[in-house]
């Protein structure tokens, strides 16, 4: 069952807004017109916020929490797409398309987003050049990042698919003197979901890569102690890894 609960739009909210990529090519002064516009809703940790195959035209605007795109097999098992974070969007397919929901959306943590509803969104698309580069940047870059998961599905081991995830946060996070911190780090249940394996594969490689000296746990802090030497635990089991910026 979905709940949620209305907040009054603030300054805050206004500039929650601002912050979303999807605007990132807007005039600010188009931004906060826009912002007036949004409802406003809040979610509670494990309500979902969007279910797969239902009707619903609407965009979403992730403004605080962290939420995850997900889907269950007939099997029961969960199977996790992408982790949606403050500044990302979702629903923007449906608005295109018309069509059902893909995924279930469910909030991680205390979540708060911003609502455009179904036909708002078709406008704004329509008549915006500037939200249309970058929904179409966006959906480039989806379209790569998908076929990118194909492959690592395919042939890599789940251990070095959670290096990749692992390399990819740091690099999200910042990375400074070789190291990267990542606060409130996914659980092992989550990770699991997210790089297709079982969340005792996932914990039986941070036990090995903290033997290793390549990662120190504190609580839900990941530190990544040597991010050169966690690429080349990648590139050795066969996975590609990013450049480490100097």
């Amino acid at each position: 069952m979905r709940t949620s609960t209305s907040s009054p739009v603030t300054s805050d909210f206004i500039e929650a807004v601002g912050a979303c990529r999807l605007f990132r090519h807007m005039e600010p002064t188009a931004v906060t017109a826009l912002a007036s516009e949004l409802e406003v809703r809040n979610f509670r940790v494990g309500e979902l916020v969007v279910q797969r195959q239902e009707e619903s035209g609407s965009l979403y605007l992730a403004l605080e929490g962290v939420l995850l795109a997900h889907q269950y097999a007939r099997s029961g098992r969960e199977v996790g797409f992408r982790r949606i974070v403050a500044g990302q969007y979702f629903g923007e397919l449906g608005v295109i398309d018309r069509r059902p929901r893909s995924v279930n959306i469910t909030a991680l943590t205390p979540t708060v987003l911003g609502v455009l509803p179904g036909r708002a969104a078709s406008e704004l698309i329509e008549t915006n050049p500037a939200l249309r580069r970058a929904l179409m940047e966006d959906l480039a870059s989806s379209v790569r990042e998908l076929s990118e998961r194909v492959f690592e599905l395919s042939v890599l081991s789940i251990p070095c698919r959670l290096d990749m995830a692992l390399l990819r946060m740091g690099l999200e996070k910042g990375v400074t003197d070789n190291q990267a911190r990542l606060q409130s780090v996914p659980t092992h249940a989550e990770l699991a979901t997210l790089v297709g394996g079982q969340r005792e594969a996932v914990t039986r490689e941070f036990g090995r890569l903290e033997a290793l000296g390549l990662i120190a746990r504190e609580a839900r802090t990941v530190v990544l102690l040597d991010m050169d030497r966690l690429s080349l635990e990648v590139e050795r089991a066969g996975g590609d890894t990013p450049p480490i910026p100097r």
